[in-house]
């Protein structure tokens, strides 16, 4: 037999597991900066303007064009901001871009070009983004979705890649942020504005159209494999949907959940055990979850112990029930005989 974690449901397990749950909420990568899809970045993009007012010093070449008011106009080539964070702009060689917005940019130009021409002005203008850009996954279409003063959020993206191709409530948003994964119903992130958080540079928005389900075995109304939706499903709501406990077979004390979690999931003498079996603290291992219903507490411990794709929740049968099917199997032999011979006299 395999080695099987089983962990006894009260009050400090369930606070484990409901802290876990809402560990995968969206909101908690919101972040405060909001200036990073203005920032120019390595491999944009920049076209740079300048001008200067009559008698141009700087500007006054044959490569200037008469602008209005008879000011100077120099538009040079596009500029491909490089490795190192810079472009290069006449009489002022390398200038360095990377994390500055195309304002910050300007105001540099002009205060160093003002030692030299004659009330210089500039305007810089981000021609190609290829730095601030989302990768947004769904089922048989990706995009790159570039990032804007506009403050593109997650459900803008849900938008630009078309939408989902099922129902809301059968889609989940997983958004990789770094080493950092989250993952949310879209249904919630629709109905609650903090999980539609704003995307930065280099995130990963996948839409996972998974169907999410239990099993459901032993002593319970009906033995079925049941689907719910990305949103959830505690156990209170999973017993329920399948009938509840079979009032003469159940055991109340018996109520199990199975399923596989990570050894840093579970308690801290669980933990230990298995950490000592040589298992990584990330490893998954067998686990079996057992809720007493005699206990009053267990009917609010279940409403906040959230079930899990491809969970099953088992009810043993009562010792009563166990006594009953003994007792049918003994006598129904001789009861059968009886009949048999009676018809027989008859």
């Amino acid at each position: 037999m395999p080695d099987v974690a089983v962990v006894d449901v009260d009050e400090r397990v369930i606070s484990t597991l409901y802290a876990a749950g809402r560990g995968q909420s969206l909101a908690d990568l919101a972040t405060r900066h909001s200036g990073f899809a203005d920032a120019v970045g390595e491999g944009d993009v920049l076209e740079i303007t300048l001008w200067e007012a009559a008698p141009a010093v700087l500007f006054g070449g044959a490569l200037n064009s008469v602008g209005s008011g008879s000011a100077q106009t120099v538009s040079l080539p596009p500029q491909i901001v490089d490795t190192r964070g810079r472009v290069s702009v006449p009489f002022l060689g390398d200038v360095a871009v990377s994390g500055k917005t195309p304002d910050r940019i300007r105001r540099e130009i002009v205060g160093r070009l003002k030692k030299m021409a004659n009330q210089p002005q500039a305007m810089v203008r981000v021609a190609q983004n290829n730095s601030s850009n989302v990768t947004v996954i769904r089922a048989g279409r990706s995009i790159r979705m570039p990032l804007t003063g506009h403050r593109e959020r997650v459900l803008d993206a849900v938008a630009a890649v078309g939408g989902t191709d099922s129902g809301v409530q059968d889609i989940s948003v997983q958004l990789t942020r770094g080493g950092i994964v989250r993952t949310a119903a879209l249904e919630t992130v629709t109905a609650e504005a903090g999980q539609n958080i704003v995307l930065r540079p280099g995130d990963v928005l996948t839409l996972l159209s998974k169907p999410l389900s239990f099993t459901a075995l032993g002593a319970l109304g009906r033995n079925q494999q049941v689907q719910f939706s990305a949103k959830g499903m505690n156990l209170g709501e999973a017993i329920g949907v399948v009938g509840g406990l079979q009032d003469r077979r159940s055991n109340p004390e018996g109520v199990f959940v199975f399923r596989y979690q990570p050894v840093s999931a579970l308690p801290k003498g669980e933990q230990d055990k298995w950490l000592g079996k040589g298992y990584a603290s990330e490893m998954e291992v067998p686990t079996v979850y057992r809720v007493n219903l005699l206990d009053a507490n267990s009917l609010f411990w279940m409403q906040r112990f959230s079930m899990r794709d491809k969970d099953i929740v088992y009810v043993s049968n009562a010792p009563v029930a166990e006594l009953q099917k003994f007792l049918q199997f003994v006598f129904s032999p001789i009861v059968s005989s009886v009949n048999s011979i009676n018809d027989l006299g008859n």
